[in-house]
């Protein structure tokens, strides 16, 4: 099968001087962009990096990000993205956990420059032949845990996510997700490898509604991808501002569960009249999106359905619900397991690995999501959650057990965990509860985001922090979650509590 790197190179020898990207008001053009990713290509070489090494790949969103990945493809090796935003310690860990030596960043005036990692003596490439990216998520042991994807699976999501949807090379795609996170992959090389249009939305639009508005209409996006909660604001915003977007034919939702009355509004609004609606689903290790949904009125009306609708499976997957090991009945609840153009493994974890990739008797590997759903009897899937204490915070996949093994870590706390609660507009969010050891509840309340910050991205750090003078327990000894998810719903700040909110964030 054609790879991705490749299907992009015959986009960039039908379309030299199209436009592939805009960012910033700057026009890239393919030929300017395959250029480019020479020049990655022989700054790699030129450094004596091995083809089948991992290379760090650390760059603000922008299009010299995709010319570095389609430079380190070509070089026959997999690239393992950091955000510049995040954390130091969180970027050194990524990079020494995956044995990177070199990474590639931005230098002055759109160049590239090559760096080495924290860990100049980190051991060799450890990834499978064929690796195509390592992405790291959240861990449920306090450490996050890298992806493995080979180049196999990625074509095979990419060609059949274009078509199911008949994407082409007439559209315009708003890209607006870190390299970090898998839908950038769906955001970024599926309008490449189609000879599309790709806008850069920058960082100002991201954390403003009202400049994104603006940039989807003067850009006349027509394919956006949003984390539900998210496509809300947007909703508020292009209201507010009398906006309508009559380019925009298709609009993504995927990280979280939809919300039917928001794109029920949008569609009777009319803000985009030729536009079409659906629901993503899929885990990092399922290669980016597993099952797609197409929301109709009739499935937005829909009230005789649990969970939230999303769908089928996309070509380059199977999917099975199970229970106990079987496969379950339609209407009954089942764990979804993927199979086909899933992940490799987990890098350098093998026990995790073996409890996630499961292996049939007949050989064939399996992907455990730890999400629920009932199939219903044509056969489209409706996810009840989770089983385990994962959650979604702004469509960005959070362990409770990383976020809490650090606010345990943190000086003056004497006990505490984290949960997710529902926030002030509907959507999910970490409180993180703590039983002070010597400070005063305010005083630790106050310390404790920046704490958490110097390691944990900001999507990681607890909006709100609340003191208790001991956590509550069950009659067994066990935690009492559900009565700690009760008293971080009730307790707000000024109420005497030291619940507060981290810097940028809300106290609710």
């Amino acid at each position: 099968m054609e790879q991705v790197d490749e299907w992009v190179r015959r986009s960039i020898t039908d379309h030299p001087g199209g436009v592939a990207v805009i960012d910033a008001s700057r026009e890239v053009t393919y030929g300017e962009l395959g250029a480019a990713a020479e020049v990655v290509r022989g700054l790699l070489a030129d450094a004596g990096v091995r083809p089948g090494d991992l290379v760090g790949m650390r760059m603000p969103r922008g299009w010299r990000v995709y010319a570095a990945v389609l430079g380190i493809w070509r070089h026959g090796c997999g690239y393992v993205p950091v955000d510049p935003s995040y954390p130091r310690p969180r970027q050194d860990f990524v990079l020494a956990d995956a044995g990177v030596r070199t990474v590639v960043e931005a230098g002055p005036d759109d160049t590239f420059i090559l760096s080495g990692s924290a860990e100049t003596n980190a051991p060799g490439p450890r990834a499978p032949k064929g690796t195509a990216y390592v992405l790291h998520t959240s861990g449920s042991t306090g450490r996050p845990k890298g992806v493995v994807v080979s180049h196999r699976s990625l074509a095979a999501f990419v060609r059949g996510f274009v078509a199911s949807f008949g994407t082409g090379a007439n559209e315009v795609w708003a890209q607006s997700t870190s390299p970090c996170f898998d839908v950038s992959l769906a955001e970024s090389w599926v309008p490449l490898v189609t000879g599309a249009r790709l806008v850069a939305v920058p960082e100002r639009a991201l954390r403003d509604p009202r400049r994104l508005v603006e940039l989807l209409v003067e850009e006349r996006v027509t394919v956006l991808s949003q984390v539900p909660t998210v496509f809300r604001y947007l909703l508020d915003a292009a209201v507010r501002a009398g906006a309508s977007f009559p380019a925009l034919r298709r609009v993504l939702l995927a990280g979280e569960a939809v919300e039917p009355a928001v794109v029920t509004r949008w569609a009777d609004l009319g803000l985009s009249p030729g536009a079409t609606y659906h629901n993503l689903y899929g885990p990092t290790e399922g290669t980016v999106y597993a099952t797609w949904q197409r929301l109709t009125p009739v499935e937005l009306a829909r009230r005789d359905a649990p969970g939230t609708p999303i769908g089928r499976a996309l070509p380059h997957v199977e999917v099975q619900l199970r229970s106990g090991g079987r496969l379950v009945a339609d209407g009954e609840s089942g764990e979804i397991y993927l199979s086909g153009g899933i992940a490799d493994r987990y890098l350098d974890r093998p026990e995790l690995t073996g409890r996630a990739f499961v292996r049939d008797a007949d050989g064939r590997v399996w992907y455990r999501t730890g999400d629920l759903a009932v199939r219903d009897t044509d056969g489209s899937l409706h996810c009840l959650g989770r089983a385990d204490r994962q959650v979604k915070v702004r469509g960005m996949r959070v362990e409770l057990g990383e976020v809490e093994s650090r606010l345990l870590g943190c000086a003056g706390v004497a006990g505490g965990a984290v949960v997710s609660v529902t926030g002030p507009r509907g959507e999910p969010m970490l409180v993180g509860c703590f039983v002070p050891r010597d400070e005063t509840d305010d005083t630790l309340a106050r310390r404790l985001p920046a704490e958490m910050a110097e390691f944990l991205p900001s999507h990681m750090v607890p909006a709100r922090f609340v003191a208790l003078p001991a956590l509550p327990l069950t009659l067994s000894g066990k935690l009492d979650r559900g009565r700690l998810e009760e008293l971080a719903g009730r307790r707000r700040s000024g109420s005497g509590t030291g619940a507060v909110a981290p810097p940028g964030g809300r106290a609710g």
